[in-house]
């Protein structure tokens, strides 16, 4: 069949059928296409879980004048230390000692304990002392104490506190100190008769 100009009409109505082929197809490959990449999106999901319990450590400390009954100690009930010879009648060149233990209370973690003094009051300002650590409570005698470990030099103030600590353990071992108080030889005579007063703080920290 020819069109008015003479032309056949078959072939363009052939070539419009061939294009529809390959929109249909390239429709047809799109969904498959489309179809695929939405089952990409599928994934299957699980999950582990952790968790802690956390306490905090405890620590304490207490106080011994004969190294076998432990008590708690504070400002207003501080352990009267029992010095030998007595502190009642100190004279030029006397010296006196006194034992004091601290060890962790029970469940304590370990730490240091570290000596303050306080400020003495009296007019007795010619005293003197020093304090080391010994092995054992029956160890502070003048026998020993030369023999200790050096906590307060001797011949210090009442006022001087220890620059360093010692070491508290966590299964309770006692630090054992020992307080030595002198009146020296040249104390003058304003000394005589007067008294003085002074409270000692054993500084315990954990770690």
């Amino acid at each position: 069949m020819l069109t008015r100009r003479g032309r056949r009409a078959a072939p363009r109505a052939g070539g419009r059928r061939i294009r529809l082929l390959r929109i249909r197809a390239l429709l047809a490959g799109g969904l498959v296409l489309g179809t695929g990449a939405t089952s990409t999106l599928a994934s299957w999901n699980d999950a582990e879980y952790a968790n802690g319990t956390f306490t905090a450590a405890r620590f304490g400390v207490e106080g011994s004048l004969d190294g076998t009954n432990y008590s708690k100690h504070t400002s207003s009930n501080a352990a009267a230390l029992s010095f030998s010879p007595a502190v009642t009648g100190l004279f030029p060149g006397n010296t006196s000692y006194a034992a004091f233990a601290v060890r962790a209370t029970s469940g304590s973690i370990a730490g240091h304990v570290q000596i303050s003094a306080g400020t003495p009051t009296g007019a007795l300002s010619d005293l003197r002392y020093g304090v080391r650590t010994v092995s054992a409570m029956g160890q502070c005698n003048a026998a020993s104490y030369a023999g200790g470990g050096a906590v307060i030099p001797d011949g210090s103030t009442l006022g001087t506190s220890a620059a360093v600590s010692q070491t508290l353990a966590a299964d309770r071992t006692p630090v054992y100190y020992c307080f030595a108080i002198s009146l020296p030889v040249g104390a003058s005579n304003g000394m005589q008769g007067q008294a003085i007063a002074q409270t000692w703080q054993l500084v315990a920290t954990s770690g």
